[in-house]
This record gives C-alpha cells, structure tokens and sequence, in this order.
C-alpha cells in the first residue's frame, strides 16, 4: 500500500515541479531537510522522487518565460563549480587510487550545480525568497521533532536521524538554523512570526543538545554570537541570551555538560579525552599533508589511507596511547578545512572553497554597512541575509570538527543569501502608486537600470 501511494505521490510532485518551478525547487529543499541523505539519489526507490522532482522542476524552469543562463553572470556559481573540478583533479593527480565512493560523492556534487542553477533562475522575487527560508525553517522545525522523539525514544545522539549516521553532522546542519529563528523572534511584524521563530529556536537547539556534539555546540554558540554582534535587534537579543543563561542552562543534561568541559580540559574519561585530543594530531597530520601535496592535494577520501607516514614525525610531540588512538585505520582527519580542503584537495580546492565562503561574508557585509539604506520593502530580506550569514558562520565552524566537505548545505544556503543580496540590489524605490517596485530581479537580461517602468 505504502508503495502504491508512493507513486501515486510521484507524478503530482513532478507535475508541480513542471508547472511551478518554484515550487518544484521548494519541496525538493525542503524535503532534503528531512533526509539529507537523499538531497541526491542513491538505490533505495524513494530517491526515485527526488530524481523525478528535479527533472520536472528543471523541465518547467526551461518551458517558462524569461533568461535561463542567468546563473553564467554570478560569481558563486563558477565558484562552485570551480570546486566540483578540484575536486576531480584531486582524485586524478593523487599517488594513490581513490575510494571508487569518492567519484560518487563527486558527481552528487555536479548535480549539486542543477540545483544552484535552478535557485538563482528561479529564485527572483522578495515574496519567493522569504517564502523558501520560512518553509526550510518549517522543515528543520520537523526534523528537531524528530530528533526530540528519537531521543526520548531511546536513541540518545540521535544516530541515524534524517538518513545520516553521525550524530556531528546532524548538529552542523542544525546550526544553520537557530539564527534564523532568533532573529526572527524580534525582527518580524506579526506575533505568528514571532511565535514560529522562538519554536524552531526551541527545538533546533535542543536537537544540537541531544546530539551532545562538542562541535555542534560551538558552531551554535559562534552563530549566535554573531548574531548579537550584526542584528538590529542587538539589546532584545542580549537580553534574550541572559535569560537563557540564566534560566536555561540549568536545565542542561549533566553528560552534555561533562562532554562539553572535555574540549579543553579531559583527564577523567581517557577516551573522550583521545576523541578530542586526536584532532589535534590529525589536524596537524593534514597541515603536513598539505605541505608535501600543496597543488592538488592526495586525492579526495585518501587522508586514512596517507596518514601512516606521518606517525614519525608525531613521535615525541604527543603521548603514545593517543597516537596509537589517532592513527587507527579508520580515523578520518576529523575537519572539512584541515583533513579535506587543504590536505586532499591542496590548493586548487582551497582558493575556490574559500573564496566562495569569504566572498559571500564580504558581499552580505558590504550591502549592510556600505550598502543603500533599507527601505520598507527591503527592511525582511536584510533581516532574513543577517540570520542566514551568522547561521553559515555556525555551520562552518561546527563543520571545522567533522568531515563535512561533502555536505551540501553550506553551498545552497550561500547561494540562497546571495540571491537575497541580488534581490536588494535590484530593488527599486517603492512608490505609492504602483504595486510592481517590489524588490525583484529584473526579468530580462536588460540591466535594470537601462530600463524604464511601466505601470499597469
């Protein structure tokens, strides 16, 4: 029966994809909030859904009016595909044989290209924009429920949650959202807004609690740090984080709280102390990786397989039992900066990955400190730019403790904030007679200043 639903289900999504791109390209995101796992395809027959959805989304986003090579004019696309190159070179240059895994995870990565594509086609109206965040922000509200009834039911770390097997990688994709929420609470107009904002707060951040990720729990604490420093609302905010200090914390587990004392200080528990002590042995291992391999890396996947060697050179600069923890066959390098940028990807990865991040913090700085004034209409999406940014902010620190190059999130929602920035940046002044200057992108590939407007 299950199944039969499920492709009675299949033909209405790729209807809605065709008919409206956007929101084909809504329910695919939002869908891959709940199983990131599945944001491309793999064997199982639900991934047949986000085949299908995708390709009928692209068929209508081609069928409809207006420029489809629109992504060609914006920086951070090339950037990323930039990135999907390195990271073939990588595989094609390294000395030993990668994970044939690897060129899998690779090809997700040029789909990925699809999908960004698509967003910054698609994605032309405030209206569209503010609406996509809302709905992702509904979807992690879903996913931190899940969590909560996973935890309670039994599975602690919430291993396993969405289709993912580690318990860091559920934190660092919740990070990205308690900002969001925060903001939302003093920025929006209506209490509804308010109300939905301080519950995807509640739960999100009690799902990185669960996970009881050391890493998560910084990428949290950066995040909304961040937050306090570039909102508008920086005294509501304050006052905010005192009365969860104050009342809250309190409230932590007590194994959180020990888990948590073990980033800097970690003598009672040996191998939580191991587990936190071996990043820094493998962080170091890859800082060397990266200076024998500087151009094009040792290949995606193979910092397990190159690691070795470098065991000599450790000797003598850290204790004997956490070496023998840290070059265990298995033990990945334990950060996407690290152990997967630089030291497998060398430099032809690193210049475009952090161009891409650096380049959107500049950008989104820019527009809010030299920038046009908010207005009115802008006043949402510079609220909406300002959770995002302090949001990806937490997701790259919490992803600096994890093997997260491979996750696909930090791309979509970069791309999601530059649209925001493109959208501000060709608003025009709202005037009280017409109801078409509302923030938009222009329609046509005309520069929108050699444009005149038309009213009717």
């Amino acid at each position: 029966m299950r199944v039969l639903l499920f492709y009675l289900f299949v033909p209405l999504i790729v209807g809605v994809g065709v008919w409206r791109p956007y929101w084909g390209l809504a329910i695919y995101l939002a869908a891959n909030i709940i199983r990131p796992d599945a944001l491309f395809w793999g064997s199982d027959t639900g991934m047949v859904l986000f085949k299908l959805s995708i390709a009928g989304t692209l068929l209508g986003f081609f069928m409809g009016k207006g420029r489809k090579t629109e992504a060609l004019d914006v920086r951070e696309w090339w950037l990323a595909l930039w990135i999907c190159l390195a990271m073939s070179v990588s595989m094609l240059f390294a000395e030993i044989p990668p994970d044939p895994f690897a060129w899998t995870l690779v090809g997700d990565f040029y789909r990925l290209q699809i999908v960004c594509w698509l967003i910054i086609g698609t994605l032309r109206e405030k209206r569209q924009i503010l609406q996509l965040i809302d709905i992702l922000l509904l979807m992690a509200m879903l996913l931190s429920l899940w969590g909560w009834q996973q935890h309670f039911g039994g599975n602690a770390r919430l291993e396993g949650l969405g289709g993912l097997g580690d318990s860091n990688g559920i934190a660092a994709i919740g990070a990205l959202f308690p900002p969001l929420a925060i903001n939302k609470i003093f920025t929006a107009d209506k209490w509804w807004q308010k109300l939905f904002g301080l519950i995807v707060t509640i739960l999100s951040v009690g799902m990185i609690i669960f996970t009881q990720s050391r890493g998560g729990f910084v990428g949290l604490a950066i995040g909304c740090l961040y937050l306090l420093l570039i909102s508008r609302k920086k005294i509501w905010i304050m006052i905010f984080y005192i009365l969860v200090l104050l009342f809250v914390v309190q409230l932590l587990p007590t194994g959180y709280v020990s888990r948590l004392n073990t980033i800097n200080d970690n003598t009672e528990n040996p191998e939580q102390d191991y587990s936190a002590g071996s990043r820094q042995v493998l962080w170091h291992v890859g800082w060397l990786m990266f200076n024998d391999h500087p151009i094009f890396g040792v290949g995606l996947l193979n910092f397990p397989k190159c690691k070795a060697p470098y065991r000599v050179e450790m000797e003598g600069k850290f204790e004997s039992g956490l070496l023998n923890y840290s070059f265990l066959g298995y033990k990945v390098g334990h950060s996407t900066w690290f152990a997967q940028v630089l030291s497998e990807g060398g430099l032809f990865l690193a210049i475009p990955m952090f161009w891409l991040i650096a380049g959107f913090f500049w950008r989104s700085r820019g527009l809010q400190w030299f920038g046009r004034s908010p207005t009115e209409e802008t006043r949402p999406l510079y609220d909406t730019l300002t959770g995002l940014e302090a949001g990806l902010l937490g997701h790259c620190a919490s992803i600096s403790f994890i093997d997260g190059l491979f996750m696909p999130f930090l791309t979509v929602h970069i791309m999601l904030g530059v649209q925001i920035i493109r959208i501000i940046q060709n608003s025009v002044p709202k005037q009280t007679y017409s109801h078409e200057n509302t923030p938009s992108l222009p329609a046509h590939s005309i520069p929108a200043r050699s444009r005149r407007s038309h009213s009717g």
